[in-house]
């Protein structure tokens, strides 16, 4: 039977002295407890079989020697036989009664009551008359006792004596069990002194030898298996010294290899992301213009045939516009410059949005578009959780050739399961975690613009990331996929109330915008575009420039648009704060930039103004304009 665990987890953490002790003395105090006690009881049998003996011979010679003295009615000598076998015997009492049950003698001190006390041993012998009765059995009357039995003699042995016995059986046994013990202990101790003494010096060496002290060596003291270990750790420590130089020397060599890998791998993602950085900020630049002056062109043009030319124009233009935004939106994520605002509102908000703006574009594809209406209210970012909710959907019209697509929100425990169904191709399970990845795209080895960028499912799992909601996947390939996203369940007592409509913004024109890019292409779009809004600028290439330009007109701008790029080591930064100074105000300004490299991202975002990323929308910018322009500027403190 196993003991408990309990009970043997402090042995199994004690010391190696204590489990050697507990070794030796448990087996041997087991084993003289029991020998002891059986010993001891052998003892205490004897005593008591000697004195029950001593008892039972005493009543048969006290019922031999007695029938004469009955017969004769002799009591003195009755009485005298009874003393002298009390006597010899050492009997506690004696007495004889007769068949009536009547004392005829006593000697001692009989017992008062018929029954004998707990420490008196009783026996008991019929007396009886050496010759035979010769009336059978059938002649006595009923109840009449027989002729030979003269009566019955009664000893009782005091069983103190046995007591005693047991007392010192006891108390010697106790005494050699406590000097077996205490051999024990001593020869334990000293034996695991010894064990202990050689465990602690080869603990010592070995210890040093893990400290790197590969000189130290175990002295061989005892023979056996201690003395092996010893000659043991002798052996490895002479071979790690042997093989201490030449393991350094490799690891030197190792750690110098890596290190100059590493410095190349970095230099070489430093240079990717410089020329990235760079080629993304040139592109844009002329996209930037071509925007610009794609719009001023739209905005002025009267004859009827070239306009579908200029909307081919416009939509390439477009389309490159749609790639760089989905870059930029990547390099946001991956910057960690996308602040979360988390609130309680309706997921129908998120269906409406969603019918309104894909409803047209399935039915021209031929698709059907079911949203299920729901009650239910979430705990998120409504915009982007938005946002992930239209690049599933997007996906699923776009990847989806008959059939239908459904949106739909059900409960599943705490959370809501937000899920985005179609009966499109369905995704193979060994491509279901590519998908999420950036530019794969599974049915497009064309690179068809029209079927995406293969960017949607990247951006919705960084979002799903930075908001804390999980992204699953179920798709079979020729039935279809289903996306869907676990978002906290929220509460309609928390929800904001719903915003309504505002006044439309006041007109722009006449307010007197400060432009600083270095592109002369972009100068001269932006004031085709600023003269068709009828909104008046000030272009210059340079910080100085703007300032001198106003200073001859006299105005202080409304709003300063600067690129983030300037020529020499300037930013746009620098040329917002030049331009509030001159002025001694809070003149509010928006940063305009090709660069998506994170940090560029991030110093924009601490900084705290607006940005517009090249090549922007000529409404986008006009809108932020009239926001700006509404909002009163405040002195530089």
């Amino acid at each position: 039977m196993r003991a408990p665990k309990s009970l043997l987890d402090p042995i199994r953490h004690a010391t190696i002295r204590t489990q050697l002790l507990l070794i030796a003395l448990v087996p041997a105090l087991l084993t003289e407890i029991g020998l002891v006690a059986y010993f001891s009881q052998q003892t205490i049998a004897a005593a008591e079989r000697e004195l029950a003996d001593r008892a039972g011979n005493a009543a048969r010679h006290l019922a031999a020697s007695l029938p004469y003295a009955l017969i004769s009615g002799n009591d003195a000598l009755l009485a005298s036989v009874l003393a002298t076998e009390r006597a010899s015997s050492g009997l506690a009492y004696a007495l004889v009664v007769d068949p009536s049950s009547h004392v005829l003698a006593t000697a001692g001190e009989v017992p008062a009551t018929a029954a004998p006390p707990h420490n008196t041993l009783v026996r008991q012998q019929p007396i009886r008359v050496s010759g035979p009765d010769l009336r059978d059995e059938f002649s006595l009357a009923a109840g009449e006792p027989r002729r030979d039995t003269l009566g019955t003699v009664v000893v009782g042995v005091d069983l103190s004596g046995v007591t005693d016995t047991k007392r010192r059986t006891l108390l010697h046994a106790a005494a050699l069990v406590a000097l077996a013990l205490a051999l024990t202990t001593v020869l334990g101790w000293r034996l695991s002194n010894r064990l202990t003494g050689h465990l602690r010096h080869l603990g010592a060496a070995v210890g040093r030898i893990t400290r790197g002290d590969l000189k130290v060596r175990a002295e061989i003291s005892a023979g056996g298996e201690m003395g092996k270990l010893a000659a043991g750790i002798n052996h490895m420590a002479e071979t790690l010294d042997a093989h201490q130089g030449e393991l350094q020397a490799r690891i030197r060599a190792a750690t110098a290899s890596l290190a100059a890998k590493k410095d190349e791998a970095e230099r070489a993602n430093v240079a990717k992301s410089r020329f990235f950085a760079a080629a993304s900020h040139d592109l844009r630049q002329p996209m930037h213009a071509l925007s610009l002056f794609v719009a001023a062109l739209k905005a002025r043009n009267r004859q009827p045939e070239i306009e579908k030319l200029i909307d081919n124009v416009e939509a390439s233009t477009a389309a490159m516009e749609l790639l760089f935004n989905a870059l930029l939106d990547i390099s946001k994520l991956d910057a960690g410059v996308i602040e979360v605002s988390r609130c309680h509102f309706p997921v129908q908000k998120c269906f409406d949005d969603i019918r309104s703006q894909f409803a047209p574009v399935a039915t021209e594809k031929g698709l059907r578009l079911r949203i299920r209406p729901t009650a239910a209210y979430a705990h998120s970012d409504p915009l982007l959780l938005e946002r992930i909710l239209i690049n599933l959907v997007s996906n699923a019209i776009r990847y989806t050739d008959q059939g239908s697509v459904l949106v739909a929100c059900r409960r599943r425990g705490s959370a809501l399961q937000i899920g985005v169904w179609d009966t499109g191709r369905g995704i193979p399970a060994a491509q279901q975690d590519n998908v999420f990845q950036e530019f794969v795209q599974l049915a497009n080895p064309e690179r068809d613009r029209s079927k995406g960028l293969g960017l949607g499912l990247a951006i919705v799992s960084r979002l799903g990331r930075l908001l804390g909601h999980r992204i699953d996947l179920v798709s079979e390939p020729g039935r279809g996929s289903c996306f869907s996203i676990l978002v906290p369940i929220g509460s309609p007592a928390l929800a904001l109330p719903a915003i309504t409509a505002s006044t439309p913004p006041a007109a722009i024109e006449g307010a007197l915008v400060v432009l600083i890019d270095d592109e002369e292409a972009i100068l001269v779009a932006m004031a085709e575009l600023f003269d068709d809004w009828k909104i008046d600028l000030v272009a210059a290439r340079s910080v100085a420039d703007a300032l001198h330009e106003l200073d001859a007109i006299g105005r202080t701008p409304d709003i300063v648009v600067s690129d983030y790029r300037l020529p020499g080591a300037a930013t746009g930064l620098d040329a917002i704060a030049r331009v509030r100074a001159h002025f001694q105000a809070a003149i509010p300004a928006v940063l305009v930039t090709g660069d998506t490299s994170a940090e560029t991202i991030q110093r924009i975002s601490q900084a705290g103004f607006p940005i517009l990323h090249k090549p922007l929308r000529p409404a986008r910018l006009r809108a932020l304009l009239t926001h700006l322009i509404r909002h009163p500027r405040q002195p530089v403190g």
